[in-house]
């Protein structure tokens, strides 16, 4: 007890030194106001400014940090083969083998060629391979470089596309009544300045070797495929009718259509929750500058952060696209709660420049730790292996820390200037009806009567929501997070149902020597590979329906310079006879070997062509198919796994591991700041409890919902420490300030919802009406992270008006007395 009397002591005189030193900094910007509005408004709009150097990087392997070693494998892969996801146009027309339907596929085709940008190869019909052989010679020319004149012609076309088997499930459906045009992006970008993904961060990551292998190379950034796609969707636009459907479809759309969905959605809730925000500001204060100063400070927070990343030619990615959404919300928390209190001095009848001094004297050390303890939540992502993550680690707290710096200085300023209008305390609804504050005591009398009781309800809850845990399952299935009727949706099924899927698998294998690919034996065990991938099949559907290495390229040689005969379309047995049969398609004109293997013969690349399966079974699927090569082909030869589903798998399972390992770092940075600000290592303990509750109720109930977690559900647990924490120092900072004053714990209850009550329901009811709003968000993903963090957010709400009240009732109980100097507190 003694312990606890003594820190209460030291608490109330560190308490009273902070608040004021607060206090003098209110008459000191009241006193330079104009100094501070003009200061602070000059460096928003320069930092600001640099917001239009801003890019957008959405790409798989953006997700992954530079010197990540499945990053730097896939590098290596696109740098000797080239990207490995192709934009798959499926085009359904009443007859594929017809002069209209062939003519008008040549204009596109060649519109398409002609003036799409970033565009390393396009294949149609019109000019994929045809080995054949004319006498002693190999011709290798495109399929339709004779166009069909006549019918005769129309059928001998109809028949060779048919008879090869390249070309079904590849561009020809094996009914033949679709077909499709297949374009593949450039490698490398087209921009003379070289950048790197994240590379502003990764330098810090990553070794000086690494980094200077890196500034040799720039691959094709998110903004080129982004005109990419606009261009193919625009050319779409205009050949597309009822005899000419394009389905699109591959992994480059479904990114594209992700990111543009997402973006667009992220806009669209950002405007709408500025406006539920202002709407509900003036309904609960009734003052425009209730409305005013808030958006104001985040206005500038939001955009002062998206300026900083400018600034460091950091991107934008998928994660920190909801960066501007918290920094809103965090933002509208500490300004609510300073306002609140600055109103209620101030329509007391207080001069402005003491309501203000009093409201940072009272809430100004809450909001700055508020401020801390959020940040320091959010630093944790910094150690995420996911660079978007990661990079959302270190602006988020920096725009937490430059809303801090707003709201104590721009808001007490503006808050000089800006015409106010007394409210008559006792009439006034503006911050908070007098039913609701009745109810608000009514409920913390309850919870402080009946302590136990709520801890048992509490444990109970609790009790539920660990059972509801280990229900939980991550899953990460970005097509489903469309609506089923979605075109992007309706797209890739109706290709994985026609051509057998956009997607793939690469598999490299290294003979560890020149010229290893010549051997026979080892072109004989790649069959045999070709003939298990076809029958094997893994869990959600996976099925290899076409497998493409260098061995159609032998067997077609061979077959044409054997008269063409289909018999010969087979592997030769002689070593010398492979090597100048692969010489003379060389030496053809084509340049479609160096996209199978390497030029010293030594890596062979194998592309496993697949319907759409959710990544989650595809990172399992993928590892059969490994071990299908290995059995195959033995130890005397290097599998490697690679491509785009190497780098879903890495950063899924990154992720994973970062996130939770984020969360341990979350609570060790702001389990500090607790009890740093409580002046008690076992106080701050105790108000950690209503700061988990939320979370843990929030995936208890992801859990018995069956909500799975995904790279969006991720981030909640993180993002809700942050804003679960900041009403539990709302609550902790003024219950300790008036248990030193009362010496009660009832009474330092009721004066803590008094006074600070209204302004924790305000920010609840408004953040989390922010984040509802995200329910009518096209993709799943966002709907239920706007579900669940609004959720989170009236949760902790909850926990903080029921739950601390009933746990500081405890662990206070030793030191509870009336003392003799207490007063009625003010309304009573």
């Amino acid at each position: 007890m003694t312990n606890i009397e003594d820190s209460l002591r030291w608490d109330a005189r560190m308490r009273a030194h902070i608040e004021q030193i607060l206090k003098n900094w209110a008459h000191t910007v009241t006193k330079y106001r104009w100094v501070v509005i003009l200061s602070c408004l000059l460096f928003a709009i320069g930092l600001s400014s640099f917001a239009t150097q801003l890019r957008v990087e959405t790409s798989t392997e953006a997700f992954l940090l530079a010197d990540d070693p499945v990053r730097l494998a896939y590098d290596d892969f696109r740098e000797q083969f080239g990207i490995d996801e192709t934009i798959i146009l499926e085009i359904v027309p009443p007859k594929v083998f017809s002069f209209a339907f062939l003519e008008k596929l040549r204009a596109f085709h060649n519109e398409i060629e002609e003036t799409a940008p970033h565009i390393e190869e396009i294949t149609s019909l019109i000019n994929v391979r045809e080995t054949v052989g004319e006498g002693d010679q190999l011709i290798v020319r495109d399929f339709l470089e004779n166009w069909p004149e006549t019918e005769e012609d129309l059928a001998r076309v109809e028949q060779a596309a048919r008879n090869n088997s390249l070309y079904t499930n590849y561009l020809l459906s094996e009914s033949g009544h679709v077909t499709a045009v297949r374009v593949l992006a450039s490698t490398f970008s087209g921009l003379e300045t070289e950048i790197d993904d994240f590379s502003a961060f990764d330098e810090t990551m990553a070794s000086d070797e690494q980094t200077d292998a890196k500034e040799s190379k720039t691959f094709l950034t998110g903004a080129e495929s982004r005109e990419l796609m606009q261009a193919l969707d625009e050319i779409a636009a205009r050949f597309e009718s009822e005899d000419f459907q394009i389905h699109f479809a591959g992994g480059p759309v479904i990114n594209d259509r992700m990111s543009v969905t997402m973006a667009n959605d992220m806009r669209l809730f950002l405007l709408l929750s500025l406006l539920v925000i202002s709407v509900l500001l003036y309904a609960l204060f009734r003052r425009a500058a209730a409305v005013f100063l808030p958006l104001t400070v985040i206005m500038l927070t939001v955009s002062s952060t998206v300026g900083a990343m400018g600034l460091t030619k950091i991107p934008i990615g998928v994660a920190t696209q909801i960066m501007p959404s918290f920094l809103m919300s965090v933002g509208v928390g500490a300004t609510v709660h300073l306002l609140v209190v600055f109103f209620q001095a101030y329509d007391r009848g207080e001069p402005r420049e003491e309501a203000l001094a009093y409201a940072l004297g009272h809430s100004g050390l809450a909001v700055i730790m508020t401020s801390l303890t959020t940040a320091g939540g959010l630093v944790s992502f910094v150690v995420a292996e996911v660079s978007p993550v990661a990079v959302l680690g270190i602006f988020t707290p920096v725009g937490i820390i430059l809303g801090l710096a707003y709201t104590m200085l721009l808001m007490p300023a503006l808050l000089a200037v800006v015409p106010l209008v007394r409210r008559d305390p006792k009439g006034s609804k503006a911050v908070g009806t007098r039913v609701t504050e009745r109810c608000m005591l009514w409920i913390g009398d309850r919870c402080v009567d009946h302590s136990w009781l709520v801890i048992i309800c509490m444990s109970c809850v609790l009790l539920v929501s660990f059972v509801g845990m280990t229900k939980l399952k991550f899953e990460y299935d970005p097509i489903h997070w469309f609506p089923p009727e979605h075109k992007v949706r309706t797209d890739i099924e109706h290709v994985d149902e026609n051509l057998g899927g956009a997607h793939s698998l690469e598999v490299l294998v290294d003979t560890g020597r020149e010229n290893g690919l010549l051997e026979p034996e080892l072109l004989n065990n790649f069959e045999k590979i070709a003939y298990r991938m076809a029958v094997l099949k893994g869990d959600g559907g996976g099925q290899i329906v076409k497998t493409v290495s260098i061995n159609q390229v032998l067997k077609e040689t061979h077959q044409a310079l054997n008269s063409n005969n289909p018999e010969y379309y087979v592997i030769p047995q002689d070593r010398k006879l492979i090597a100048q049969e692969l010489l003379l398609f060389e030496n053809s004109g084509t340049d479609d070997l160096e996209e199978l293997v390497d030029s010293n013969f030594q890596l062979a690349r194998f592309t496993l062509k697949l319907p759409y399966i959710p990544p989650a079974y595809l990172h399992k699927f993928f590892p059969e198919v490994l071990d299908q090569f290995k059995q195959v082909l033995g130890d005397e030869v290097e599998i490697i796994g690679t491509g785009n589903v190497a780098l879903i798998a890495r950063s899924m399972d990154v992720l994973r591991r970062s996130l939770t390992k984020s969360y341990g770092i979350a609570l060790l940075i702001i389990t500090p700041l607790m009890i740093l600000l409580l002046g008690s290592f076992r106080a701050g303990l105790t108000a950690m409890v209503p700061n988990l509750s939320p979370i843990i109720c929030t995936l208890g109930l992801m859990g018995w919902f069956g909500i799975p977690l995904d790279p969006f559900t991720l981030l909640i647990g993180s993002i809700a420490i942050g804003l679960a924490v900041d009403d539990t120092i709302h609550f902790m900072h003024n219950f300790r300030k008036y248990f030193e004053e009362f010496g009660n714990s009832k009474r330092a209850v009721r004066e803590t919802l008094r006074t600070t009550g209204a302004a924790l329901l305000m920010t609840s009811v408004v953040l989390s009406l922010g984040f509802f709003i995200y329910i009518f968000s096209t993709l799943d993903n966002l709907t239920f992270f706007g579900l669940l963090t609004g959720f989170t957010i009236i949760t902790a709400f909850l926990a903080d008006v029921t739950i601390s009240p009933a746990v500081m009732t405890l662990f206070m109980r030793y030191n509870d007395r009336e003392r003799p100097e207490e007063r009625p507190s003010q309304g009573e």
